[in-house]
């Protein structure tokens, strides 16, 4: 499996590539990426027919451990997927010692 690290979030163009975001609709409400699409894991089963698969996507969820599920369940489909290593929290992290 592919996978990125979470500082690496930013960088991505959301026009060329989908940012999937797998958290609960509140954390997402609360602090989604502008451009990324939610479906919340256990919705997944229904909502993956909203991705597209003429761009990469890339999964994102708390701690990176769903994503990876999801993400291999996109690869056996075809998809061009990576999984964001360490989620949100890994995110969060990064901005956190970057201030410093």
């Amino acid at each position: 499996m592919k996978t990125i690290k979470a500082a690496d979030i930013a960088a991505l163009d959301t026009n060329s590539v989908t940012l999937l975001d797998i958290r609960s609709r509140e954390e997402y409400e609360r602090n989604g990426f502008c451009g990324s699409v939610n479906v919340p894991f256990d919705e997944i089963s229904t909502g993956l027919s909203k991705l597209p698969k003429d761009k990469a996507v890339y999964v994102l969820c708390r701690t990176g451990d769903l994503s990876a599920e999801v993400a291999e369940i996109l690869e056996d489909r075809d998809y061009d997927v990576y999984n964001i290593d360490g989620g949100y929290a890994a995110y969060i992290t990064h901005l956190a010692s970057s201030d410093m």
